[in-house]
């Protein structure tokens, strides 16, 4: 099984995550996308507006009806930082029937920083790192992209962030069709996000 994994909060899991999970699969022959979703980022913070409950409940009903996605609990199971590193160590110690190296999808925002991430040669080692970048964006760092041999390709350029769902829904405005029909049935009958 030749697999990528696409980390995040998914705070909420929309459109845009699904598109780019099928991108790399489709450009990069991949058999499956693992979402896991996080706990503690190191890099980022979650809104704490929905529960980790909330997120992983709209995360298996945004990924239900496509068998290429699974999903992986992980990171949520754990009390500390969401370390890639640690992440990838355990999915080599628990999927016994890995092909080649897992893809680690990243977006092209991270390239910058990713020197700074928790053992970054290392990931580039153990892991194929993918870079799905927009099609009018050509800022990249080169110098990291060569350092860590980070493939790039590309994706069509879609506007959508769970930040901007969030800001949405505060503000009365429509995000029906940012998110699945079940994540957005989800979220208006519990409420969230209106905070």
């Amino acid at each position: 099984m030749k697999i990528a994994i696409l980390g995040g909060t998914f705070d909420p899991p929309h459109l845009g995550h699904l598109i780019l999970a099928d991108t790399v699969i489709t450009n990069c022959n991949y058999d499956n996308v693992i979402f896991i979703p996080a706990k503690i980022p190191p890099h980022k913070t979650i809104s704490g507006e929905a529960s980790n409950e909330d997120r992983l409940n709209m995360l298996k009903l945004s990924i239900e009806n496509d068998e290429r996605f699974l999903l992986d609990e992980y990171e949520l199971n754990n009390d500390s930082v969401s370390y890639t590193i640690n992440t990838l160590n355990y999915l080599y110690d628990n999927y016994k029937n890995i092909e080649g190296k897992i893809g680690l999808i990243i977006g092209a925002d991270l390239i910058k920083d990713f020197h700074k991430w928790r053992e970054p040669e290392r990931i580039s080692e153990i892991a194929d790192i993918i870079v799905v970048n927009r099609e009018d964006n050509d800022n990249l760092y080169r110098e990291n992209i060569e350092k860590y041999n980070i493939k790039v390709i590309m994706a069509p350029r879609i506007d959508i962030s769970s930040s901007l769902i969030r800001n949405r829904i505060k503000e009365k405005k429509g995000f029906k069709y940012f998110v699945t029909k079940k994540v957005y049935d989800y979220i208006i009958e519990r409420k969230l996000y209106l905070i």
